[in-house]
């Protein structure tokens, strides 16, 4: 183990998947929550009777564990948040089962976002194809006992001081904190180590606090911008409706001239009208025949001013079709 793996597991204590109960809270915008808020608001949606629990904001997003062993250490990571942000860098919408001992876990990731981790004692495929299938998620990922292992150790031992400080959300005594960590470590790199720490810690609040300031001021001025850009964008969709209406809808066309013209052509051949509408553009011909239906697709497309013509519906038991097809714009009526 090195110097700086000893470190961190000072300070740290790892939430295995099984011994937690996840739960997850969406907000329509960004929100600062104290542990005491959220004890207070989802601590009835925990399994457990008096729980403890490790929580975390990301964008408008609150995940929360919840376990009933309490640990020593101040700052508790889940393992479950350390896959997750693995596989969310690879994969923005996966399901993921990863085999443990006897048991397997389960990640779901929708967009990024953390929507569901839990435990089973089986691999049930009825199961995971119902859970891909509601969450609209086509990427899956098994994961071996021995990838499992492997994985688990290199992320532990990958955590980086910024991720000790996204899960440092809890009240503590700042001037006993740090001296009490200092005197758990012998050896005087460790003791740079730590201090090291406790300023990164403190260097990301203040830059947090500055941060915040900006966003507060930038979110005024792209409020202002979004309303007048919608405006235009309103605005400018009006004209772009009317535009389209004008060269699909009002084609200049002489209706009855028209249905002459498909009447000549089906004359002489087998098909017999059951209805006949023009709107707009559109011409619509209902027809009943035991011709071939196709033989109709050809009479209609040798009808000059008229094009896309298809087959819309078809019952060859009953030896009704109906064709549609769009008169060739020449113009917009005055």
């Amino acid at each position: 183990m090195n110097y700086r793996e000893s470190i961190l597991l000072k300070f740290i204590d790892i939430l295995p998947f099984e011994d937690s109960f996840f739960f997850k809270k969406s907000f329509k915008k960004k929100v600062k929550l104290s542990n005491e808020l959220i004890r207070l608001n989802y601590k009835k949606y925990s399994p457990y009777k008096n729980p403890f629990f490790t929580s975390i904001i990301e964008d408008k997003n609150l995940y929360i564990w919840f376990y009933e062993r309490k640990f020593d250490s101040k700052i508790i990571i889940p393992e479950a948040y350390l896959f997750f942000n693995f596989f969310k860098e690879k994969n923005q919408n996966s399901f993921i089962l990863i085999e443990g001992y006897n048991v397997f876990f389960t990640l779901i990731i929708k967009n990024g976002i953390l929507v569901n981790t839990y435990v089973s004692n089986d691999k049930n495929e009825n199961l995971i194809a119902i859970e891909m299938n509601n969450y609209r998620i086509y990427s899956y990922k098994e994961i071996e006992k021995k990838d499992y292992i492997r994985q688990r150790k290199e992320l532990i031992e990958n955590i980086e001081f910024q991720e000790l400080y996204k899960w440092s959300n809890f009240d503590f005594d700042k001037e006993k904190f740090l001296p009490k960590l200092i005197n758990s470590i012998a050896y005087p790199l460790s003791f740079f180590l730590v201090f090291k720490m406790g300023l990164e810690i403190y260097h990301m609040k203040s830059i947090e606090k500055k941060l915040d300031k900006v966003e507060a001021k930038y979110t005024k001025i792209k409020i202002k911008t979004d309303d007048i850009r919608e405006q235009i964008n309103i605005e400018n969709n009006k004209i772009e409706k009317w535009k389209n209406f004008v060269a699909t809808e009002l084609p200049y066309g002489d209706i009855v001239s028209t249905f002459v013209n498909i009447s000549k052509a089906f004359k002489e051949e087998k098909f017999i009208f059951i209805s006949f509408s023009i709107l707009g553009s559109r011409v619509k011909i209902d027809m009943e025949s035991n011709e071939d239906f196709i033989k109709g697709l050809n009479i209609l497309s040798k009808i000059k001013n008229l094009k896309d013509i298809t087959i819309k519906y078809n019952n060859r038991n009953k030896n009704k079709v109906a064709y549609e097809a769009t008169i060739v714009s020449q113009g917009v009526l005055p």
